[in-house]
């Protein structure tokens, strides 16, 4: 039994859901889901800020802090990223898109607001587009505010000394 045959149970069950479901009700719950994944992403990523980047600017090891800070940055693209395919998942499961690559990219270009060109969704569910977007914007934002706070704890005061006793919250 290969992979998509054992997924046949979970697909026709989340179609069954979708179809049941209001577009608001179905978006809702895959908006908790995004911004819980989100939470988790920059919980880890103040970690890294708190526990070796601020201790290693603050030792004057700026060499070693910044690839620390460079590793948060990519953390946090890679939350959105991971975002976008949950988003994805959703709509493909959930049988209002035709194929995962089409959920993928719609997911994408409405998550970052760029757009389509076509929505993919029914008339009926245009509700989810919004709230993809919603996601999107609301997400980006967050990220980054978690980023400039910590870009913001590391830069030089203007005496020359560092601020490294700023930490993300």
């Amino acid at each position: 039994m290969n992979d998509i045959q054992k997924l046949q149970p979970v697909v026709e069950n989340a179609e069954a859901l979708a179809s049941q479901i209001s577009p608001v009700l179905f978006s809702g719950m895959v908006l908790i889901i995004i911004l819980s994944n989100h939470a988790v992403f920059t919980e880890i990523v103040q970690a890294i800020h708190n526990r070796l980047t601020l201790p290693l600017r603050k030792s004057r090891r700026t060499w070693m802090a910044r690839p620390c800070l460079y590793a948060s940055i990519v953390l946090m693209i890679v939350s959105h990223l991971v975002e976008i395919g949950i988003w994805g998942l959703a709509l493909y499961w959930s049988g209002l898109a035709k194929n995962l690559s089409e959920a993928v990219y719609f997911s994408g270009s409405t998550y970052t607001t760029l757009g389509y060109g076509s929505d993919i969704l029914p008339d009926s569910q245009n509700a989810i587009t919004a709230v993809i977007a919603l996601s999107g914007m609301f997400s980006i934002a967050w990220t980054t505010s978690v980023l400039m706070t910590m870009l913001a704890g590391l830069r030089p005061k203007a005496g020359g000394k560092v601020k490294a006793e700023a930490s993300v919250q």
